[in-house]
């Protein structure tokens, strides 16, 4: 049996690689932007799309020309959440970064010039804190609010301060408002 017998096969199936690529991507920063609801609109309509199609389909037909290649995407879609609800994306894409941030975070300066690529992420302000240094990694315009990672080695840090959230080991998630 061929995954492509459907014409149309291919064309879902890269479609809902894209939005999966997409997706991981949104989940591996901190907070969400403005992005993941335009990602939520196009999963959506794939999904409508999907259910267009198979309405569209004979009764008999239906059983027999859907099973075979609505496999590959629904194993997308399927596999895509689980990494998601398990914050898979955000821990990797950290893991990978974090040698370069942590470096950029001890040599943090007021004088710093701090738009750059650290890691696989681009950070677009630092601010020196006491303790520690924290990163916007995700843009201002794009977000409804200010996040990023915080690196404290020595102390907690207070309410007062913002909202942080322990990630794992000197390092927070944080953001600008609750």
């Amino acid at each position: 049996m061929r995954l492509t017998r459907n014409p149309l096969a291919p064309l879902f199936t890269a479609a809902t690689g894209l939005a999966s690529l997409l997706t991981l991507i949104e989940a591996s920063t901190p907070g969400l932007s403005y992005w993941a609801l335009a990602l939520a609109l196009y999963w959506l309509v794939l999904a409508i799309a999907m259910a267009w199609f198979v309405r569209m389909l004979g009764p008999g037909e239906r059983r027999r020309a859907w099973k075979p290649w609505m496999f590959v995407p629904v194993a997308l879609a399927l596999g895509t959440v689980l990494l998601v609800e398990l914050d898979a994306p955000l821990h990797a894409r950290f893991a990978l970064s974090e040698p370069s941030l942590e470096r950029y975070a001890r040599s943090v300066r007021d004088d710093h010039d701090s738009r750059r690529w650290w890691g696989l992420y681009w950070v677009d302000d630092v601010e020196k804190i006491p303790g520690g240094a924290r990163f916007m990694v995700t843009s201002p315009t794009m977000n409804w609010k200010s996040y990023g990672f915080a690196y404290i080695p020595d102390r907690v840090p207070g309410p007062e301060e913002g909202v942080y959230e322990h990630f794992r080991g000197p390092w927070y998630t944080w953001t600008d408002g609750p």
